[in-house]
């Protein structure tokens, strides 16, 4: 994930509706699970899961086992 692309998903997020941002968390939890998921890819996944926490504060996003990754 680049920069530019982290910055425009920030901005994305900002327009979403509660459904997509939902979709969005499910498929960027996913991505971030994998095994080929590099440290970069993650620290910056889990910027855009705060602010997609942050958007939608009723999500729960378990963010545990991504965050241990990157440690």
């Amino acid at each position: 994930m680049l920069v530019i692309s982290q910055e425009e998903e920030l901005e994305r997020i900002q327009s979403m509706t509660i459904n997509e941002a939902v979709a969005y968390v499910n498929r960027l939890s996913r991505r971030l699970n994998r095994n080929d998921c590099t440290h970069e890819e993650r620290k910056a996944g889990l910027v855009l899961l705060e602010r997609l926490t942050e958007r939608a504060r009723f999500l729960n996003i378990p963010i545990n086992s991504t965050f241990s990754r990157t440690s």
